[in-house]
């Protein structure tokens, strides 16, 4: 399978833009400092929130009962 350059970008634009949320931080902490804790989230709470908007949004047409 050839790999388009769009989908390489599109993969590595997804991947940057997640990596702060996830706590993945390159950045070396000044001499002395330790670094600021950071909220932990879940790649599994965020598919749980994004599953749940879409059933919101999409209610099921199926007869309840």
């Amino acid at each position: 399978m050839e790999m388009t350059p769009w989908l390489l970008l599109t993969v590595l634009t997804v991947i940057a833009v997640a990596a702060p949320r996830y706590g993945v931080d390159s950045r070396w902490p000044a001499p002395g400092d330790l670094p600021a804790p950071q909220p932990r989230h879940r790649v599994r709470d965020d598919l749980t929130s994004i599953a749940h908007a879409a059933r919101q949004a999409f209610p099921s047409h199926r007869a309840r009962g």
